[in-house]
């Protein structure tokens, strides 16, 4: 068996913060060292959805419009690990990924799945290495329809090799109800559609192109944070 990294290396070089600021890069500061102390401890300074990284419904939800599964320690592990359909459906600047899009995508997605999609933009992390702003602002993704899509399915989690999931047309959106009411909450109708159903979000992976088009084994292994809105994964995947 052969096991393919699909995790952003986490560190300094590679890190692209979660939000365009110099606030929330990541930080490595040496409390001990080998000279002074004669050994290494490393206090690192990061966010909950820095590198590769899951979801939780607190991401997008307030505890009373959330039932059920709510924080990042509360994700089954069985719902972190399991059969997983690699689709290749690639996309340039902006372009959207649509229900019609996982619909057309070989191999077929089932009941129960973890779906990872390919989009290129994996090899912008590292191999060819694209700006924060760039990843930020210039980015595909996902609208509304694929994730209606995806709940009508059952699948377990979704992937991909973007920042952020949602397509920068539709990262927030005011209701149109709202704006009459002159209200002005803002809502995330990809990341609510899809973590309001129990379904885990899985963003900035990369090494999608080694298993696209194929289906494998592969587990998403977040820290244990208690109470948290997401936390940097160890993704990987498990090919015969």
């Amino acid at each position: 068996m052969k096991i393919i990294d699909l995790s952003c290396p986490f560190d300094l070089n590679y890190g692209v913060p979660y939000h365009v600021t110099k606030l929330e890069s990541y930080e490595w500061k040496p409390c001990y060292t080998m000279k002074r102390d004669n050994h290494m401890i490393t206090k690192i300074n990061f966010l909950t959805h820095s590198g590769s990284h899951i979801d939780a419904p607190c991401h997008v939800f307030e505890r009373e419009d959330k039932k059920g599964i709510f924080t990042v320690d509360e994700w089954p592990l069985e719902q972190l690990y399991g059969e997983t359909v690699v689709l290749d459906i690639p996309k340039g600047e902006l372009e959207e990924i649509t229900a019609d899009d996982l619909e057309k995508a070989k191999p077929e997605v089932k009941e129960g799945d973890i779906v990872l999609v390919h989009t290129g933009w994996g090899r912008y992390y590292v191999e060819d290495r694209k700006s924060p702003e760039y990843m930020t602002y210039r980015r595909p993704g996902f609208v509304p329809s694929a994730a209606e899509w995806l709940v009508k399915k059952k699948v377990k989690a979704l992937g991909h090799d973007l920042i952020v999931t949602n397509h920068p047309n539709h990262q927030f959106l005011v209701s149109q109800e709202e704006k009459l009411k002159g209200l002005t909450t803002r809502h995330e109708p990809v990341h609510e559609t899809l973590l309001g159903n129990d379904i885990i979000l899985i963003e900035q992976l990369m090494n999608l192109d080694k298993v696209k088009g194929k289906r494998i084994t592969a587990g998403f292994f977040a820290l244990p944070l208690k109470g948290l809105d997401g936390s940097p994964i160890r993704a990987l995947a498990f090919v015969d």
